[in-house]
């Protein structure tokens, strides 16, 4: 059966312009959508984000009669080699059209660049199966742990994190991740780098918990439209401050209002039970899944091998 899905045309406009008005579900869950609610913004904001263009970013979609059945967003992540999908909109009744869409974006993906696909879903999501279907590995369950006010506990001295910091903050996420995460993620210090998610972070902040030259713990925190999102990375010692360093992180915001919503990995139970002693409370449940896409390999040249000393030469 030939796949219908392509890159998203100018002449696609008709299309998005007919349903403008309707709101999709958008089963991708980049961070800076957690905690945003169930909510979904109507097609005309996602189309006038793709129709952009912009550089590091590409959509596909499948239109049928001119009728949208579905849509896929991807953009870079830290770098050029990891890719993650930030809108996945299957409008048929049956659900359908994931995988064509999954199946054209791991393509093209790879044809700009791109060595793997990231994509996180709602744990329940039924959209589950096409990822699966298209190739994506399910490598980490997360946890959004969510509190509606001031965090109440004494607030541990970080400092800023400078470019110096990479590689002990590689280390650091080399002891804490597991091995079978790490192999899908990031097992090297380049694919660390280039699958950190940052577009969430653009205005916010990155400290760091030193004690004796020896980072513990890692911090990120910005200010989103739903609250402050945290990500923390910490060791085992650090794990059981986790409050305050959520506590030193919000001090640097300048205490920012509204809730405060923190990402985990399922297996940080130490982090988990920190937070949960802080009066943060389990949310919702998440899957990241990634994808390693097909790279297009350049053909060797075909030289004629001719010895030195042959007659002629």
């Amino acid at each position: 059966m030939v796949n219908e899905a392509r890159s998203l045309l100018p002449t696609d406009i008709l299309a998005l312009v007919v349903h403008a008005g309707l709101s999709y579900e958008n089963a991708a869950w980049p961070r800076e959508r957690l905690g945003a609610g169930e909510g979904q913004a109507a097609l005309s904001v996602v189309r006038d984000q793709l129709l952009a263009f912009a550089r590091r970013r590409s959509a596909w979609v499948k239109v049928r009669r001119q009728r949208l059945q579905g849509l896929v967003g991807a953009r870079q992540r830290g770098g050029s080699e990891a890719w993650e999908i930030d809108y996945l909109i299957d409008a048929t009744k049956d659900r359908s059209a994931a995988l064509d869409l999954l199946e054209c974006a791991v393509a093209e993906a790879g044809k700009d660049g791109a060595h793997k696909l990231f994509l996180r879903l709602a744990a329940g999501s039924d959209l589950l199966p096409a990822a699966r279907e298209a190739g994506f590995v399910a490598y980490r369950e997360e946890t959004l742990f969510a509190k509606p006010g001031r965090v109440e506990a004494e607030p541990v001295a970080l400092r800023p994190a400078t470019a110096s910091d990479r590689y002990p903050l590689f280390r650091l996420y080399c002891g804490a991740t597991p091995d079978a995460v790490r192999r899908s993620e990031a097992a090297t210090f380049v694919e660390w780098h280039a699958a950190q998610e940052r577009r969430w972070l653009r205005n916010g902040q990155q400290h760091v918990l030193e004690r004796d030259g020896v980072i513990h713990a890692s911090v990120r925190a910005a200010r989103l439209p739903q609250g402050t999102m945290l990500d923390i990375l910490a060791d085992g010692d650090a794990a059981r401050e986790a409050a305050g360093i959520v506590a030193g992180a919000m001090a640097a915001l300048d205490e920012p209002e509204g809730p405060v919503f923190v990402l985990l990995p399922q297996t940080a139970e130490a982090l988990a039970r920190g937070l949960e002693d802080a009066g943060f409370e389990p949310r919702a449940d998440f899957v990241s899944l990634m994808r390693r896409t097909a790279r297009p390999l350049a053909m060797p040249k075909k030289v004629a091998v001719v010895a030195e000393n042959a007659v002629g030469v």
